[in-house]
């Protein structure tokens, strides 16, 4: 795919609650995905519930904030109450950009299906009469604190708004199957993107790991206990082989005790920018692990949304042992690309001990497996590959008005 003329490309606002920050997850994404878009023909409207960062923001892009919501309030004990008045008056809000989005020539609206932000955004989009461009990276159902009665009536806007949207881009086949199914409307997958100044390796740097020295690392959040837990078991199970676990994120070591930890071998590492964290996979450890809850509260999270970490994991050239449900998406992305991962599909600690023993025992498997994530994860998660991606469908919508 030969890359889009930037004349072409529409001038953008992106409008929601999830800031665009150079850090990590969400805000991580979005920057990756806008950094080479033109940055005079983009402006940021975000939630002023969140805090400027000029050093994390996209650079020589304006960005402004809109009202939407109150942090406070969503974590206090009125939180029930405080996500319903949101809900209702996001449109409203989004209407109130209208005269920013007409000073700055808006020719497309961008937002990202997560919380109310997308509300707000397709509201501000119909009353200037430009396009809703959505972005689909979580289940957005997972992202809404509202009660029981509001649902169906939450469902049945998400799905009105998901149709009408003039381009739709999920991270995940399961989750545009899923919607397409639900929503009758079919999408385009955008996978999460590598960082445009990602380390870029021919092949992998693999160490030669000291017995009892063997570490696998986790790089990506936890919001979920059953998420935290698939680290605290993992730790638990591999102790008696020498094996540790360096987990990058800002957990706390008392509460993984609380939650079941008992051994010694599980690490915390302190957040540190990409390349930096690039760097540290390449010389700290020898494997990544990619485990995806098995908890039953947190399967349609794991049936729909993609592990985004993959698009740094794929970076680094070590082998990848991924820990997932059968239905998961990690386990279909394993499945369609053969050797690029290791993979268990139960939780079983005795399949889990031969995996882990495979790794550690088996110096070529390790190479044949880092090599093949490393071709696999530049054909799906290259920078230029996802932009070009992203761009091209923004050009057909503006195309076709």
């Amino acid at each position: 795919m030969s890359p889009p003329n930037s004349r072409q490309l529409p001038r953008l606002v992106y409008i929601g609650e999830v800031p665009i920050r150079n850090i990590s997850a969400g805000p991580a994404l979005l920057f990756r995905l806008l950094e080479s878009y033109p940055a005079d023909k983009l402006l940021v409207l975000e939630s002023d519930h969140n805090k400027a960062d000029p050093a994390t923001e996209l650079p020589q892009v304006p960005t402004q904030k809109f009202s939407l919501l109150t942090d406070r309030l969503l974590r206090s004990r009125l939180a029930r109450l405080a996500s319903v008045w949101v809900y209702l008056n996001a449109a409203r809000q989004g209407r109130k950009t209208v005269s920013r989005l007409q000073a700055f020539g808006a020719e497309a609206i961008l937002s990202v299906t997560h919380g109310y932000g997308a509300h707000a955004a397709a509201a501000a989009a119909n009353a200037a009469g430009v396009p809703l461009h959505l972005l689909a990276h979580d289940d957005w159902a997972g992202t809404l604190n509202l009660p029981l009665k509001l649902r169906p009536r939450a469902d049945r806007e998400f799905g009105q708004l998901y149709r009408n949207a003039t381009a739709r881009m999920p991270v995940s086949p399961a989750m545009e199957e899923s919607y397409a199914r639900q929503y009758k409307a079919r999408g385009t997958i955008i996978y999460p993107s590598r960082a445009r100044d990602c380390v870029k390796l021919v092949r992998p740097r693999l160490r030669r790991p000291n017995a009892g020295e063997f570490v696998f690392a986790y790089a990506g959040s936890a919001p979920s206990i059953g998420q935290r837990r698939t680290l605290i078991d993992f730790a638990n199970t591999v102790a008696p082989l020498g094996v540790k676990l360096r987990v990058y994120q800002a957990l706390s070591m008392e509460n993984l005790r609380r939650e079941g930890l008992r051994s010694d071998n599980l690490e915390i590492a302190a957040f540190r920018p990409v390349a930096e964290l690039h760097e540290d996979l390449i010389n700290r450890a020898d494997a990544m692990y990619l485990p995806m809850s098995f908890a039953p509260e947190d399967e349609a999270n794991v049936r729909l949304c993609f592990p985004s970490k993959l698009a740094d994991y794929t970076v680094v050239g070590l082998p990848i042992l991924v820990r997932s449900p059968i239905f998961g998406t990690a386990t279909r992305w394993a499945k369609e690309n053969p050797g690029a991962a290791l993979l268990v599909t139960d939780d079983d600690a005795s399949t889990l001990v031969s995996a882990v023993r495979t790794l550690v025992e088996d110096p070529e498997r390790r190479e044949s497996l880092a090599r093949a994530a490393l071709e696999t994860g530049e054909a799906m998660f290259g920078h230029a590959q996802v932009s070009k991606l992203f761009q091209a469908q923004l050009i057909a919508a503006r195309a076709h008005r």
